[in-house]
C-alpha cells in the first residue's frame, strides 16, 4: 500500500499531458511534399507547407472573397489529404478538372501522449508565481506543522489536483463534513476527518485549509492563518525514484478533407485547381482629386484622380498570389450558407441555413423584405453602391464613350487585377493602385427636397446646394462607391462619398456648400382640382373616386456670387408629367406604385451673375377623394 502511495502522488505531482502527434492512417497515401500519410498533417503551429496553396483571390468590398488554390502535379492513384481545412459556401467549391472529388470523411488514429517528466530526487520545493496557498507549495510533500496553540501534527501534504488513493470507500455526505467543520471554524483546532473518501479535488475545505494525511491513514484539515510554522520533507529520499509508466497510444477519429480522383490515374497534365466562395479578406478603396490651377472650361482646368485601397487579410496566409478587385452589383443569394464539405458542420445546421439562407448573415448584409442576402452589400460594398439615374428619355451627354462592360460579356461585374501579393493571416496593406490627369468643370448642384405624393405648399429656401466637380473616370476600371478626397494646392478643401462610375463615364463629386446660391421651391395645386378618378370595383360595390388635379411646382433659383454659375437641378415627383420649362431630361426612377409613378427631371441651365431663374414644371397627380 505504501508503495502504491508513492507512485500515484508521483503522477498527481506532475500531471499527464496529453499532445497529439497524428497519423492518418496510410489509405490516404502521400502528401504533396512526398511523406507518408501518417506525418502529412501535424499541428498547424508547426508550419507545414501548404499542399494546396492560394494562388489567387478575387476580393469583394464586404469581407466574401473568391479564393483559388493549386495542387501540384501528383500521383493520384490515392488521396491527398489538405493540409489547411477549407470551407467553401455552398454552391461555389469547383475544380478545373471534372475527374477530381473533395471528401470530407472520419478517420481513427493512434495517439501517443508524450512521457511524464521523471520525478526529481530531493527535488525541494521553489517559489513559483502561481502558487497562492500552502497546498501549492507543499503539495505531497512529508512536513511538520506547529499550530497557534503549539500543537504539532506530522503528515503528507494532500494535493488538490487527483482524488486520495484508498482501499475502501467511506464515503461521508457533504453536509456531515460541513457540520463538522463548522464546529471548528471558531476555534484555532484542527479538523480531523476519518474517512479518506471525502477529501478530493476542490473539496469543501477550499483554499483556507492545509490537509495532511497521517500514518494511520486518516486525514486533518488545518486552517491555514492557524499555522504557525511548517517544517517540509522531501517525498523522495534517497536513489528510489519512482519513474513515470511509458504512455500508451490511445485511438481516436478526427475528421479530414481529402481531394481525389474519380478515376485512377497515375499524375495529371498539370496542376488542378479549386475555386471557392468564403470570406476573411476584403479591400476598401478611397480617392483623391487634386486640382491644378490651369485655365478650362467653366473655370475648371486640369486634375490628377488618384486611387487606393487597405487591403485586410483574416483568412490564411498565401505568398505570390494574383489579387483582384471586384466592383459591381453581384448577386449571392447563399454567401451565408457554409458548404456541407465545410468540416464539424452538422446535417441539420446545413440543412437549417439552406432553407433560410439570411438566417446566419449579419444585420447588416441583410435583405429585409426578401429574407436573402442583400444586394447592397453583396452588390461589392460596406457603403451603399449608389447609381446615378439613367436617363431615359434624352442623352444627356451623346458624345460620352460607352462603358467598359465585363469581359466576359454583359454583366455590370468588373474585376480588376493590381499584381501578386504575399500576406499573412493578420496583416493589413495600404496599396497605391493607379493615378492619372483628366479635364474637370465645375458645376453647382441642387436637388429640390422630395415632396409627398399628396403634400403641397410654399417651401422655404434649401440650403442642400453644392459646389461639385465633374470629370471622366480616366482609368480602365470603375470608380465605386468610396471617400474622394478634394485637394487644391496641398490644402485639403473636403471629403465627399463617390458614387460607382465605369471607366469614361462622367463622374460628379460635391465640394462645399455653394454660400452664394439660394433655391427655393414652391409646390401647389394650379387647376383641375374638381376631376375624378373613378377606378371600378366587383358587381355589387361602389366605385372607386379619386381627385386628379393638376400641380405645379416652381424652383427659384439666386445667384449672389457675382458671375455666372452652370447648374444641375433635379427634382422628384409623384403623377403625370404635362409640361415644364426649360426642356428637362425625364427618368421614370419606380412604377411599384399603385396610382402614381416616381418621376425625375434634370436640367442643365447658367444662372446669371447677381440674377435669378425660375424653372416650373405642371404635372397631375391621382389624390384622395
Amino acid at each position: 500500500m505504501k508503495k502504491i502511495l508513492l507512485v500515484l502522488p508521483c503522477a498527481a505531482v506532475f500531471g499527464l499531458v496529453f499532445t497529439g502527434v497524428f497519423a492518418p492512417v496510410s489509405l490516404f497515401g502521400q502528401s504533396a511534399s512526398g511523406k507518408p500519410a501518417e506525418e502529412s498533417e501535424k499541428d498547424t503551429d508547426k508550419k507545414e507547407p501548404d499542399n494546396a496553396p492560394i494562388v489567387k483571390v478575387s476580393l469583394y468590398k464586404n469581407g466574401f472573397c473568391f479564393v483559388t488554390r493549386e495542387i501540384a502535379p501528383r500521383d493520384w492513384s490515392a488521396p491527398l489529404v489538405l493540409t489547411r481545412s477549407i470551407a467553401p459556401r455552398h454552391g461555389t467549391l469547383w475544380f478545373d478538372s471534372p475527374t477530381m472529388m473533395l471528401r470530407r470523411t472520419t478517420i481513427g488514429e493512434y495517439v501517443t501522449p508524450a512521457p511524464v517528466p521523471a520525478a526529481k530526487k530531493n527535488d525541494a520545493p521553489g517559489y513559483r508565481p502561481e502558487w497562492s496557498t500552502m497546498t501549492d507549495v507543499f503539495e505531497w510533500q512529508q512536513v511538520t506543522v506547529r499550530t497557534k496553540d503549539g500543537a504539532k501534527i506530522s503528515g503528507r501534504v494532500v494535493g488538490n489536483q487527483k482524488p486520495l488513493p484508498q482501499e475502501e470507500s467511506k464515503e461521508t455526505p457533504a453536509y456531515e463534513l460541513m457540520d463538522e467543520l463548522s464546529a471548528y471554524r471558531s476555534s484555532s483546532m484542527p479538523v480531523r476527518i476519518s474517512s479518506s473518501s471525502s477529501v478530493k479535488s476542490h473539496s469543501p475545505f477550499g483554499a483556507s485549509f492545509l490537509t495532511l494525511e497521517t500514518e494511520d491513514g486518516s486525514f486533518i484539515a488545518i486552517r491555514q492563518a492557524d499555522v504557525v510554522e511548517i517544517n517540509a520533507k522531501s517525498l523522495y529520499e534517497g536513489d528510489d525514484v519512482p519513474q513515470p509508466p511509458e504512455p500508451k497510444k490511445i485511438k481516436q477519429t478526427r475528421e479530414i478533407q481529402t481531394v481525389q480522383s474519380r478515376y485512377p490515374i497515375k499524375e495529371t497534365d498539370g496542376p488542378v485547381r479549386m475555386r471557392y466562395l468564403t470570406e476573411g479578406i476584403t479591400w476598401s478603396p478611397f480617392y483623391r482629386l487634386d486640382l491644378l490651377e490651369e485655365a478650362g472650361k467653366d473655370g475648371g482646368g486640369k486634375l490628377t484622380v488618384s486611387a487606393a485601397a487597405t487591403v485586410i487579410n483574416n483568412y490564411c496566409e498565401f505568398e505570390k498570389a494574383e489579387v483582384e478587385f471586384i466592383s459591381g452589383f453581384p448577386n449571392l443569394d447563399f454567401a451565408s450558407v457554409l458548404s456541407a464539405v465545410a468540416k464539424k458542420l452538422p446535417m441539420s445546421t446545413f440543412l437549417q441555413s439552406l432553407a433560410n439562407p439570411s438566417a446566419g448573415t449579419p444585420n447588416y448584409i441583410r435583405n429585409a423584405s426578401s429574407g436573402i442576402l442583400s444586394q447592397s452589400v453583396l452588390s461589392n460594398s460596406v457603403m451603399s453602391n449608389a447609381r446615378p439615374v439613367v436617363q431615359i428619355d434624352k442623352d444627356d451627354e451623346p458624345d460620352a464613350p460607352p462603358s467598359k462592360w465585363s469581359s466576359s460579356g454583359m454583366e455590370d461585374v468588373q474585376y480588376n487585377s493590381v499584381g501578386k501579393l504575399t500576406m499573412n493571416k493578420g496583416d493589413v496593406l495600404y496599396l497605391p493602385i493607379a493615378s492619372e490627369k483628366t479635364d474637370f468643370e465645375y458645376v453647382t448642384t441642387w436637388s429640390a427636397p422630395l415632396q409627398g405624393e399628396f403634400a403641397f405648399g410654399e417651401q422655404t429656401p434649401d440650403t442642400n446646394v453644392w459646389s461639385t466637380i465633374r470629370f471622366r473616370n480616366p482609368f480602365d476600371f470603375a470608380l465605386t462607391t468610396a471617400p474622394y478626397e478634394i485637394e487644391r494646392g496641398g490644402k485639403t478643401l473636403g471629403q465627399s462619398t463617390g458614387s460607382w462610375f465605369g471607366a469614361g463615364e462622367l463622374a460628379s463629386v460635391k465640394i462645399t456648400h455653394a454660400l452664394g446660391i439660394s433655391c427655393t421651391l414652391s409646390h401647389y395645386e394650379s387647376g383641375n382640382r374638381d376631376r375624378i378618378f373613378r377606378v371600378p370595383r366587383a358587381e355589387g360595390l361602389s366605385e372607386l373616386r379619386y381627385r386628379y388635379p393638376d400641380v405645379t411646382a416652381e424652383l427659384t433659383l439666386v445667384n449672389r456670387t457675382g458671375k455666372d454659375v452652370r447648374m444641375c437641378v433635379d427634382s422628384v415627383f409623384f403623377g403625370e408629367l404635362i409640361k415644364a420649362d426649360g426642356d428637362p431630361s425625364k427618368t421614370v426612377m419606380s412604377t411599384d406604385r399603385t396610382m402614381n409613378s416616381k418621376n425625375k427631371l434634370v436640367w442643365n441651365v447658367t444662372v446669371p451673375a447677381n440674377g435669378k431663374t425660375t424653372l416650373s414644371y405642371t404635372y397631375k397627380v391621382i389624390k384622395d377623394r
